[in-house]
């Protein structure tokens, strides 16, 4: 896919469990969870689209060893829920 047509983001990545990510946004400075931190996938969450089959990201999971941040309470310490971006 053209990134014209995807407004310059990936319009197709392939995810897989334990590959590593970066954050690419600041979601809680003083947590720690940064743009630039690292982390590894550890959950992917989809939707799918009944008519087509398609699933498509919805959220994610992403162990970040270096954040100091209180994770959520259904969440393993050091585990972050990083959710889609929209325009």
């Amino acid at each position: 896919m053209h990134s014209g047509q995807t407004s310059h983001r990936l319009g197709k990545i392939p995810l897989v469990l334990g590959m590593p990510v970066i954050i690419t946004q600041n979601y809680d400075v003083g947590g720690g969870i940064v743009n630039g931190s690292i982390g590894t996938l550890d959950t992917i969450r989809y939707a799918e689209d009944e008519l087509t089959g398609k699933r498509y990201l919805k959220s994610c999971v992403v162990r970040l060893d270096d954040a100091v941040a209180t994770s959520m309470d259904h969440l393993d310490a050091g585990l972050f829920p990083v959710l889609e971006d929209t325009v």
